[in-house]
């Protein structure tokens, strides 16, 4: 790979002399890890751009209530959400995730 262009950017000293520490850990430089976080971000950027238009407010209500109903019913078992499904059902609130996903039995 060519590498064309150099990047500068301001971190906290702390933040830098621990990243440094743990790339040396792993016997990886430190600009070959950047370069992978990078590229996991500009993946997972296309790949939700891609996936999902931008949400209404309208059908961000709609999935509240939805999860609303749910809360209550679960409830009405007595049964409570764990810390997990909670933030499951969060992620399809603000659209991380399709209704799909979200009722797709997990481990």
């Amino acid at each position: 790979m060519n590498k064309e262009v150099t990047m500068t950017f301001r971190l906290e000293p702390d933040l830098r002399t621990s990243f440094t520490e743990a790339t040396e850990m792993e016997h990886r430089p430190a600009a070959q890890v950047l370069r992978e976080f990078m590229r996991d971000y500009v993946e997972k950027t296309r790949s939700c751009a891609t996936v999902r238009p931008p949400m209404s407010a309208a059908e961000r209500e709609r999935r509240e209530d939805a999860v609303n109903y749910a809360r209550s019913s679960v409830g009405l078992e007595s049964f409570k959400l764990s810390r997990d499904d909670e933030e499951h059902a969060q992620r399809f609130i603000n659209g991380e995730i399709a209704l799909a996903e979200f009722v797709k039995v997990r481990q």
